[in-house]
């Protein structure tokens, strides 16, 4: 069965544009959104927007007044928190519809047999590789930089294995701080 690329893509990108639309549509409806809660006692009432962000509170008594400080932030923290995880339902019920949107795009473009992860997809060519994942291939990839860079630094003309760093080392346990940067002369 030959797959004719042009309708396939046609398709994804119709897909595409539905799935734009209704993301849109949701985050207008989640702009307006709010949520409210009220307390038990009934004393006060919140209400949150789509951020959780404090659209406003009501007082419906002065019981407030009398109350301690302690006592009325509790009321206030426990009425916000509930506006709040009522608000983040909400959220989540309009993410729900998006949720597996890829699986939704390879069945519509005919690709509902390939796989939804990137290292299944890439599965058979690291196949293709044997020694690609293996641990013993990065230990001698290692191994061999390093006999390399060995190799290099015995064959550099007129300087000795380490001579330039023992040096270094030696000036330094010799200097004495004068508080001022020094200059290296090397």
């Amino acid at each position: 069965m030959a797959l004719n690329l042009e309708s396939i893509v046609q398709d994804a990108m119709s897909a595409l544009h539905d799935h734009r639309d209704k993301m849109l549509a949701a985050k207008r409806e989640l702009d307006a959104a709010t949520a409210s809660a009220t307390s038990k006692d009934r004393m006060v009432s919140a209400t949150v927007g789509p951020q959780g962000q404090v659209v406003s509170m009501t007082f419906h008594t002065k019981a407030y007044q009398s109350m301690a400080p302690a006592e009325l932030a509790a009321v206030l923290v426990s009425v916000l928190n509930e506006a709040r995880a009522d608000m983040g339902g909400q959220v989540i019920e309009h993410i729900k519809g998006f949720q597996d949107f890829g699986g939704h795009l390879r069945s519509v473009a005919g690709l509902s047999g390939m796989p939804a992860d990137m290292d299944a997809l890439l599965a058979p060519l690291r196949a293709m590789r044997p020694a690609f994942d293996s641990e013993e291939a990065q230990a001698a990839a290692k191994a061999a930089k390093q006999e390399e860079f060995a190799a290099e630094e015995e064959t550099l003309p007129g300087v000795e294995q380490g001579g330039k760093q023992e040096e270094f080392a030696t000036e330094a346990e010799t200097r004495v701080s004068s508080g001022k940067q020094e200059e290296f002369r090397g």
